[in-house]
Order: structure tokens, then sequence, then C-alpha cells
């Protein structure tokens, strides 16, 4: 009986073991706690608090009241149906009950439904492996008195007669693996044979219970947290050859990067090119110039040149007369005329487009003396031109000018510039500003031109000058317009980049703005000029009258500030001769004579009419020339007297003047 016993209890113990691994979940563990948690009682904990959900928001505000447009009025809004409460989120619960109608089509279904009241034990067969089967071996018996081993053997044979006759063929058993399918109901007992049975295989019946599925409470759940082990990290050095290196220099200009990009940009589009298919490829070839187009180009172009002068050659045979004149003719009655002068008409120069324009400003070519640029545009601000013109005239052919561009606005000033004669930059009407290459086409129009959205001004141009290079070499030209700011242009590799130097301010006060702000009422442009040995030092006139001495250094306030006029400063010219003299004309008739430094004028003259330009002579350093709004030019001579400490205290006037019509452009 012993080894039947331990037998019995080995099994027990496993069924045990089973039983408590199914039901491992259902044991409370200890919760971790922080040290300094407060305690609560268990009463505390384990009284139950209502909670009441309403849609009601018990902090609406029953009275609140919007601004309705359509009505013109303040109107109550709408009490909310949920209360001013929105749904963030909706969890659909899956629990359902059990004596409800769709609890029981699962149930009919073959579903089933796992509940705690269906939770007990179920019987398994489990087969043993050959080692429990050796460890379970029967040891050997011990030696007892004659009278119990004999009640033992009868024991046993009665135990042994009914297993003989019920032993015969049997189907196999499951194995482990299939306890659930071959699980028995609660409570049934094992049959006799079934128990005789697993005696025979070597198989144990095993009493488990399933395990029960737990349901999240929706309003009591409490998650809990681990954190896993983690690896230590740890530091591996290795020991590598080093990249080879080498120590490059170079110098990165505006040029060179414009260079490469230029590279790149080519390289990409044969890359491109590559890429296309055939079919394509064979369509873009058709606009590629041929030999011949370009032989007949080339043709043509040797044939303009020599029909170019050809023209000369006729122009100066019909005007060899007037050029004679130009060099020898003087007019014997001048001596006879005091104040008065006379002028010789030489060549006019017209173009016939532009004949209902005016000119506008005209300036020689600082390289070649024969060839001078004219600006036609419009300064008739009732009936405004809608196109202007740049035109290059020769005195070898008065008959029509070298070179020819219209514009998109009237050209209302120009500036040869003297490094590089043949750009030459121009201002508009409406505030852009282009630099034009006479070397190129005419079908390039533009070499380039400002932004005419960002980059411009916001009024008329009225004077553009060519300044000094930049520390890198760009070119750079200086424009002021009526917008009162006088901007820095640096033409850059294919744009043109705009800098503010100044913004003339006005001695209005400020005004009254929207929403109680005040705006600073900024003064009018005019003219600039600059110093002929100081680069950085230039001169801007006004509207206003006002001439103002300023510095590229120092932008925001003015160096000097002088009242020289009562009405705008159209020209300030510095004297060729003496650096510290210039001479501003305005509208108010008169032209001054100042020194630098100075706050009145040395000399003032008052010519009848409004004053348009004012240049000195590059031969004489008391001769100057003036023109009026009334068609008369006005060239004076001013000799000193008598010198005192340096200052002119006396002089001499001698002028001769003859009207002049301005819609034809003459030289004289």
């Amino acid at each position: 009986m012993a080894p039947k016993k331990q037998k019995d209890a080995a099994s027990k113990s496993r069924g045990n073991l089973i039983e408590d691994e199914a039901l491992e979940w259902l044991k409370p563990r200890a919760l971790i706690k922080p040290d300094d948690q407060e305690d609560v009682p268990e009463a505390d904990l384990d009284e139950e608090v209502g909670r009441v959900l309403t849609t009601i928001n018990p902090n609406w505000v029953a009275d609140e009241v919007a601004y309705h447009y359509g009505l013109g009025r303040f109107v109550a809004k709408p009490k909310p149906t949920f209360g001013k409460a929105y749904p963030l989120y909706i969890y659909q619960g899956t629990a359902i009950r059990k004596d409800s109608e769709e609890a029981k089509a699962q149930i009919a279904a073959g579903y089933g439904m796992v509940g705690f009241d269906d939770a007990g034990p179920k019987r398994a067969k489990v087969k043993k492996s050959a080692a429990e089967e050796e460890e379970e071996e029967e040891p050997e018996p011990e030696p007892q008195p004659p009278e119990e081993a004999k009640a033992e053997e009868d024991a046993v044979a009665d135990e042994e007669k009914p297993s003989e006759a019920v032993e015969g063929p049997h189907e196999p058993e499951p194995v482990a693996d299939d306890l659930e399918a071959t699980a028995g109901d609660v409570g049934e007992e094992p049959e006799g044979d079934e128990k005789d049975e697993s005696k025979d295989t070597g198989e144990e019946v095993l009493e488990i219970k399933p395990r029960v599925k737990k349901l999240a409470n929706q309003f009591n759940f409490c998650e809990r947290a681990a954190l896993t082990y983690n690896f230590p990290r740890r530091s591996v050095d290795t020991q590598t050859i080093p990249p080879p290196r080498a120590n490059y220099g170079s110098t990165a200009l505006q040029c060179i990067i414009f260079d490469y990009y230029q590279e790149d940009y080519a390289r990409k589009q044969r890359e491109k090119e590559e890429d296309k298919p055939k079919r394509l490829r064979k369509k873009t070839a058709k606009h590629v110039k041929s030999a011949q187009q370009i032989h007949d180009e080339q043709l043509a172009q040797r044939i303009r040149e020599a029909w170019t002068i050809l023209e000369r050659l006729v122009n100066q045979n019909i005007y060899d007369d007037i050029a004679q004149d130009y060099r020898y003719w003087d007019d014997p009655s001048d001596e006879f005329r005091e104040g008065m002068g006379s002028l010789l008409p030489l060549w006019r120069f017209q173009f016939e487009p532009m004949r209902s324009h005016a000119v506008c400003d005209v300036q020689w070519n600082p390289h070649y003396q024969d060839l001078f640029a004219v600006a036609y545009g419009s300064l008739d601000f009732t009936s405004q031109q809608k196109t202007g013109c740049l035109c290059l005239y020769s005195i070898k052919n008065p008959a029509y000018p070298e070179y020819a561009v219209v514009t998109d606005s009237p050209v209302i000033c120009l500036d040869v510039y003297k490094e590089t004669p043949y750009l030459i930059c121009v201002g508009l009407y409406d505030g852009n500003v282009c630099v034009y290459n006479a070397q190129l086409t005419l079908e390039s129009s533009y070499q380039y031109k400002s932004d005419s959205v960002r980059d411009k001004h916001s009024n008329i141009v009225w004077e553009v000058r060519w300044g000094a290079r930049l520390i890198d070499g760009e070119s750079t030209f200086f424009s002021i317009s009526g917008d009162g700011r006088v901007v820095q242009w640096a033409v850059m590799p294919g744009e043109l980049q705009a800098t503010t130097i100044i913004t003339l301010t006005s001695n209005v006060p400020p005004i009254p703005g929207p929403d109680g702000t005040m705006i600073n009422v900024n003064s009018c442009g005019s003219c600039i000029c600059f110093h002929p040995e100081k680069p950085d030092i230039f001169m801007v006139g006004t509207e206003d009258g006002m001439i103002h001495t300023c510095s590229l250094k120092y932008n925001r306030n003015y160096v000097r500030s002088v009242q020289g006029h009562h009405m705008p400063v159209y020209r300030i010219n510095y004297n060729y001769f003496n650096n510290s003299i210039y001479a501003s004309c305005s509208g108010d008739w008169r032209v001054k004579i100042w020194e630098d430094g100075r706050e009145e004028p040395l000399f003032m003259f008052e010519l009848g009419a409004a004053v348009g330009d004012v240049k000195w002579a590059p031969y004489s350093s008391t001769v100057f020339a003036a023109c009026t709004a009334d068609g008369k030019r006005n060239m004076s001579r001013f000799k000193v007297i008598t010198k005192f400490e340096g200052n002119v205290q006396a002089t001499e006037k001698s002028s001769r003047s003859r009207p002049k019509d301005l819609t034809d452009y003459e030289i004289g």
C-alpha cells in the first residue's frame, strides 16, 4: 500500500501545481508604494462615492450675447443642448447581460460565454515521462512478519482479478497537449475502466480549472507597469587608419561663385537633355540655328557695318560746310552788342518715333568725343506719355541715331559710366532704374533692371549718378527720387542689388495717422551730386529748397544742411578747378554760388525764369552756363576785382542770351 499512497500524493501535488498556476492571477499582490505616501484607513477606501454625470454645465452663462452683423445688434446666444460640454472621446463597451436576447443568441450560435459561474475543476489525462516512471519504481520491500505479508498478498490478488477480466484492446489516449479537448464536465468522476487503462498506459488523470477571462472595470481600473532590465552599455575603442588630408586654399569672389554656378547649371541642363527620350530631343533640335543661318546673320552684320560707314561718308559730305563753321565761325557783330550774343545753329538731331516727346537729359560720352546720349521722356504730368527712348547720336551721322531702344516708361535722366563707356544707367518715370549695354543688340534691350515689386522707387527718379566701385569690384550707381530715398544699386551678376543710403526727412512735424499713430513726413529729393575728390561725400537737393551734405559712412543724419532756395533745387554742380565751390539752380529763378562750409551764398543771380540746369565751364573757373524754362541759355563770366582774405568782394558780369526751341536738340 505504501507505493500506491506515494503515487496518489504525487498526482495530487501535480494537480495542485496546475491549479495554482491557473488561478495565480486571482491572488492579491502587494502594491509598491512610496515611503511618503499618506495612509488612508480601510473604511475610507471601502466607502462608495456616488458619481452623477450630467450634460448641464453649472458655469454656463444664461445671459451671454453676441453681436449679429446681419441684424446690426446684439442677440442672445442659444442655450446649448449639451451645456458647453464637448465630447472628446467616446468608448463603446462590449459587455452585455447574460439574460439579454443578444447573449442568448450568441450562446445558441456556439460562441459560449466565459464567466465566474462556469469556472470549475476539469479532468485531463497527462502522460508520464520515462524519467518519472523510473523514479516511481517500487523500492525493495522490507522484511515483514509472516502475518502481515500474507494479508497484503490476499489484498493484491483481490484487486488484480477485475483488471484481468477487462483487459483487452483499447484506443490510445490523448497526450497532455490536448488537455482542453479531453477535459470532462465539472463534478464527473472517471469510470473504472478509464482508471485501469490509465494504470496500464502510464497516464495520470488531473483535475484542472479553466482560466477565467478577466473583464476590466471601466470605472475603477488600475494599471500596473513594470520596468524591464536594461542591458548596460560599454564603450569599445578601436584604432583605425585616419583618412588622408590635404590643405586647400582659394579666393571666393562673386565672379568666381557665379562662374561655378553657371558651370553647374550647364551640367544639369546637359544631364536633362541626356535623360530625355530621343523623340523629344528631335523636336528641340529644330530650334537650334543651322550653320547656314549663323553664316547669314554674320553676313548681315558685316553688310550693316558697311552701310553705316557709307552713310557717315555721305552725311559728312552733306554737312561739310557746317563742320567748317563749327571750327572757325565767329560773329564780328558781338563786339557792338554788349550783354548780347549770337548762336549759329549747326546740326539738328531728330528721331521720328519720339517727335512728341521732350528731351529730359543729355550727356556726352566721356571716351568718344563725337558721341552723346539723349533721354526722351515727358514732363507734362497732365498727359503723360506711356513710352520713352534712349538714343545715342554721333556727329558723324546726324540723320539717324547709332543706338536707339524704346522703354516701357518715359526716361527722365541718364548717366554714362566713365570706366566702361558702353554702360548707361537711366531713371524712369515709374520709379525703375535700368542699365543698358550699347555693345549688345537691340533685341536684348536692357541688361539690368530693378525689381518692379520690391526694389524700386515709389516716385519719379530725378537723377542717377555712377559711383565708385565696391570692395569686391562691382560697379555701383546712385539714384534719387521723389519718394525721399537715396538708393545705391550694385551691379551684381545677373541682377541689381539695392541698398537705401539715406531717407530724406523734412522739418514738418509728424502728422496724425490711422489708429492714433504719427507719420513722419519725408522730403522729396530732386538732384544729387558727388564730391570730385571724396567719393563718400555727396550733396542732395530737395523740392523744399534744402541742400543737404551727406556721407556714405554716416547715413543716419546729415553732415550739413543749408536753406539754399525757396523752391525745388534742380541741379548742383562742383567747380572743376576749386572743389570747395559749387553752384545750384532752382525754380525760384536764381543761380547761387556757394563755398563749402558757409551758410550764405557767395553770389546770387536772378535770371527771370525757372532755372532748370547749371554747369561750370571745363576751361575756366569763372564761367558757367545756365538754362531757363523760357528757352534762353545764359553764359556768365565773373572776374575778381578785389580780394580780401580769400573772399570775393566785387564782381563784374557779362552775359549773352538768345531764345532756344527745346523741342529739338541742337549742338552749338
